[in-house]
């Protein structure tokens, strides 16, 4: 597929939706944002633009859609399976300043989260409320967007299963620019079809993560690791 390079006029464009100090171009990269953790991947962006409001991304996503610029999101870039490299050049969207936590309900055992808070702020945030986030990949400090969207498993998964299996609700941007919020707090949530599911695992091809509500259990009284 032949996409449309990045230009001075596009550069403009994205700078004047998010403002001129997070649009950064390519050249002016480190080679840590052209390359994840998989061997044999690497691919320097056109250009890199930071946000952290979900209506500029959705600005930037109509925009590159217009225009025929691919989009790779990105979040703290320490996947295995080379999802975060922009192997197509064009904009990568940082998510990674992205971190709030937004909100904690007791009441239905859900978080809600921003795609760049990284898994060990959401076990150090729910276990003192007596509450635990159960997919537990090797690399704590891996962004849960991304873990959303390469449907993260690891060390607790025969017990407690993946991370798809504790995604309740998303709001995500499509590629046309739209923002769509999709499943919610309630376990019973069947109607319609079911595409919080179809995203978590998508690895950033059918729409970029803006807001997750993640699934609780009880703490558990014990825990121990085994290596057998």
């Amino acid at each position: 597929m032949n996409y449309k390079k990045v230009d001075a006029a596009d550069i403009e464009a994205l700078r004047a939706i998010v403002g001129p100090d997070k649009v950064i171009p390519g050249e002016a990269l480190s080679t840590d944002f052209c390359h994840d953790e998989m061997d044999g991947v690497f691919a320097r962006p056109e250009v890199m633009v930071e946000s952290q409001d979900v209506n500029e991304i959705a600005a930037i996503m109509k925009y590159a859609n217009e225009h025929h610029i691919p989009v790779t999101p990105r979040g703290q870039g320490t996947g295995l399976v080379g999802a975060s490299v922009t192997v197509h050049g064009g904009i990568m969207l940082n998510l990674s300043k992205m971190n709030r936590i937004l909100e904690l309900d007791e009441e239905t055992f859900t978080l809600t989260v921003e795609p760049g808070v990284i898994l060990m702020d959401i076990y150090a945030y729910v276990e003192p409320h007596g509450l635990y986030y159960p997919p537990n990949p090797g690399e704590k400090s891996a962004s849960i967007g991304g873990n959303v969207s390469t449907n993260a498993g690891g060390m607790s998964a025969v017990k407690y299963g993946v991370t798809r299996d504790y995604v309740r609700g998303l709001q995500v941007v499509t590629a046309e620019g739209k923002i769509l919020n999709l499943g919610g707090k309630v376990a019973k949530n069947s109607s319609g079809y079911s595409l919080v599911q179809l995203i978590t695992g998508s690895e950033g091809t059918l729409a970029v993560i803006t807001k997750i509500i993640l699934k609780l259990v009880p703490l558990p009284k014990y825990q121990r690791s085994l290596l057998l």
